[in-house]
């Protein structure tokens, strides 16, 4: 791969101002975390593609991330469920000791580690939030109480939607798509959502809600023409990069077997939480093996 000119120079920088995030806590990373993540990449093909990454990251701390949900909530979600009326409604709903018949419920999977961030996100929902515990509940336990006429609206919480398909999947495990015509509204509330997902929702879950804060798209892919028209300087081309990054993450296995080095859903995305890494995000971020360090969390 042909290089452009004064890559020294962008390498060097690109990890100074990497630094200076972590410095001042926009970046919640070890300094330490981030020179062994660099110190993986040898010669100037492997620094280069290692300095362009670094540069496109984009990282929500956690007082970004706990802003976003107060937004959602005060805002376009309260909107949904109560339409026409103050942007406080919903929070106030969930936190009085009077049944709203709303419930709250983590997108968690059987198959899910206890370390899945959907009970993580509702635990900081409740805190910041001051919510009513009552007013949460598992997946598991939400049909009995649809059953028995308690629950005239879901919020589902999540905090980020890649292709679509792992909501699919939950929703399915649940039975909430046999329970579609009993009434109750289903509100799917990731905090950021790609347009990807979105579309693949309202296609196979029409009768779903989807209210975020934040959009991703086509152009948030690491591997689209326009980043790399700035990053490759007229040397190095997206698909260049990309068919460089294919051949490296098979060399040194950056990724798991079950995700594509593309991320689930081949979304390309170069996306972090202080709390977590969606797995739609390169594995080269967040894989972490006897033959690779990660840089975020997973």
């Amino acid at each position: 791969m042909r290089l452009p000119e004064n890559i020294d120079y962008f390498v060097e920088s690109v990890i100074a101002t990497g630094k200076q995030l972590i410095e001042r806590g926009f970046w919640e990373i070890p300094e330490s975390r981030l020179d062994s993540w660099c110190r993986q990449f040898c010669g100037p093909e492997e620094q280069f593609f290692a300095a362009c990454l670094l540069d496109q990251t984009i990282f929500r701390s956690r007082l970004q991330f706990e802003s976003a949900l107060r937004t959602l909530f005060r805002s376009n979600l309260s909107g949904a469920v109560f339409p026409g009326q103050n942007d406080l409604c919903l929070a106030e709903a969930v936190q009085g000791r009077s049944d709203p018949k709303i419930r709250l419920i983590p997108v968690i999977c059987e198959s899910d580690p206890p370390t899945k961030s959907g009970p993580l996100v509702m635990r900081r929902l409740q805190r910041i939030l001051r919510l009513n515990s009552k007013w949460m509940c598992w997946p598991w336990q939400a049909p009995k109480e649809i059953d028995e006429k308690a629950i005239s609206t879901i919020i589902f919480v999540d905090d980020f939607l890649g292709s679509g398909r792992q909501f699919e999947n939950f929703f399915q495990q649940w039975g909430f798509d046999k329970q579609i015509d009993s009434g109750v509204r289903h509100i799917y509330t990731p905090v950021v959502a790609h347009q990807t997902g979105l579309d693949y929702l309202a296609k196979a879950l029409p009768s779903v809600t989807v209210a975020c804060v934040e959009k991703l798209g086509a152009s948030h892919r690491f591997f689209n023409e326009r980043t790399w028209d700035h990053l490759g300087q007229g040397q190095v081309t997206a698909d260049d990069a990309k068919n460089w990054y294919l051949d490296f993450a098979t060399k040194r296995k950056v990724a798991p077997r079950s995700v594509s080095p593309l991320g689930y859903g081949e979304l390309e995305l170069a996306f972090g939480f202080s709390h977590a890494t969606p797995n739609n995000s390169l594995p080269i971020l967040w894989h972490s093996s006897g033959d690779w360090y990660p840089l975020l969390e997973r």
